[in-house]
């Protein structure tokens, strides 16, 4: 009965394997158990490029491209370089901050920016335990992580951004946050308009505003804005939308927004909404008027088209004089 590999090798460990009477097995090759293969090769040194980064370029490329926690640690025990791992994952974080800042170029790198934006990417991708501690160690879990790239920190950028807790270039101007946009409309509901717009502007340039800005072009924007934003907080009949908000703009010709000017051109707004009203319901009769022919368009009918014609007249008069619960 012919010994399957399986077989063959249980007899062999078996007999190589026995403590009491070891066989001596010299004359039957195929029956010894095979040498451990040397790791070892004809060089009499240790060569620099013996590491397993040298088997394949494309690992290579892999490693150098984005480096992961375990290659670094291997790297740096076999090249005995202790920071090695850290001086990597440092040129990387480097690397992704100026991809950052070439994709958001209206970012304002201040140390309150950088801990905010860093907190939050940790709060949403880290566990509990990983956030504490100092704001470089958090950091540097992030990268080991993954989550330290241009679209996670640009995707917290805007967000924080949107919410207005984030530092600004001076002289520009930012979102509100939901707290203070509350707060605005309130004052702005309860008659203090003038109060209401000096909350507006001081929390959208960050710093106190003066009458000085009423005269200077750059904060020409912000004094709208805020003009703008108010109005449509205490004017309690106005309801936003993109026509009407487009038909203020166009009344406003261009001159520097004010509460007056906005009222005037809601005014406006209404009358003509108005018109359209009314005209939408006459148009059904002026459509009637123009569809009744003159008496020399009749004389100029055949008997075929006269009869057309007037099938369809009592045909829309039955359709007229109709009344639910009337046979159709």
């Amino acid at each position: 009965m012919p010994v399957t590999a399986a077989q063959r090798e249980a007899m062999i460990e078996s007999l190589n394997n026995d403590q009491f009477a070891p066989l001596d097995l010299s004359a039957f090759p195929n029956y010894l158990q095979k040498p451990a293969t040397d790791a070892r090769d004809d060089r009499w040194s240790r060569d620099w490029r013996d590491t397993p980064l040298n088997v394949s370029a494309s690992a290579l490329r892999s490693f150098v491209s984005d480096p992961d926690t375990e290659a670094l640690e291997r790297v740096g025990a076999e090249t005995g370089h202790e920071d090695f791992r850290k001086e990597v994952r440092d040129r990387k974080g480097e690397t992704t901050a100026m991809q950052f800042k070439r994709a958001n170029p209206d970012y304002v790198g201040t140390d309150d920016n950088y801990k905010m934006i860093a907190q939050t990417l940790a709060f949403n991708t880290l566990s509990s335990a990983d956030q504490e501690g100092e704001l470089d160690e958090v950091v540097a879990r992030l990268m080991e992580s993954g989550a330290w790239t241009v679209p996670n920190l640009t995707a917290c950028y805007r967000a924080l951004l949107a919410e207005g807790l984030l530092d600004i270039a001076l002289g520009s101007t930012r979102e509100l946050s939901t707290a203070e946009r509350l707060r605005i409309t309130r004052l702005a509901q309860a008659g203090h308009v003038d109060q209401a717009i000096y909350e507006y502007m001081h929390a959208a340039l960050d710093e106190e505003p003066t009458l000085d800005m009423l005269d200077d072009p750059d904060y020409r924007q912000a004094c709208d804005a805020a003009v703008e934003f108010v109005f449509e907080a205490a004017q309690l009949d106005y309801a936003p939308t993109p026509e009407r908000r487009s038909y203020l703009t166009r009344y406003a010709a261009g001159r520097p927004l004010t509460l007056a000017l906005l009222q005037q051109a809601w005014s406006s707004c209404q009358a003509a909404e108005k018109r359209f009203e009314h005209n939408e319901v006459l148009r059904p009769l002026r459509q009637r008027e123009e569809q009744v022919p003159t008496q020399q368009a009749l004389d100029a009918l055949d008997d075929d088209e006269v009869e057309k014609l007037y099938r369809g007249a009592l045909k829309n008069y039955a359709s007229s004089v109709r009344r639910p619960g009337v046979a159709q």
